[in-house]
């Protein structure tokens, strides 16, 4: 019987919790699209084209370099954002990204003491 009132009781006390004070009870954060978007630097083009499909928009530098972008739908929609995700791609290698309009968090969850990358792009 106690087992069955904890069963009850718990999630209810849980789903109370800001992500704060998740975060200090599970010891991990949510994953951000900072983290997503951080770890393409130094693989290939190839892998990221694979893996994303093919550019939304693609641009080319003076340098030789290329920006591509993806852009994804999010929200309701009378009141939908773009979430554009940039990388530079040199050489064949991703050396830079950046985002805008995403939303902060993604499905997933890293250590609590993970930084969260910040934009290069």
């Amino acid at each position: 019987m106690k087992n069955l009132a904890l069963l009850v009781i718990l999630p209810t006390l849980l789903a109370g919790c800001t992500a704060a004070q998740w975060s200090s009870l599970t010891g991990s954060r949510h994953k951000t699209y900072n983290d997503a978007n951080a770890v393409w630097v130094g693989r290939t083009e190839e892998q990221l084209i694979s893996k994303w499909g093919p550019p939304k928009k693609s641009y080319t530098l003076e340098s030789g370099a290329k920006i591509v972008s993806y852009e994804d739908i999010w929200g309701p929609m009378s009141a939908y954002h773009v979430c554009s995700e940039k990388f530079m791609i040199e050489k064949g290698v991703v050396t830079k990204w950046g985002i805008s309009d995403c939303p902060d968090r993604i499905s997933g969850s890293l250590p609590n003491d993970t930084p969260i990358p910040q934009p290069t792009l």
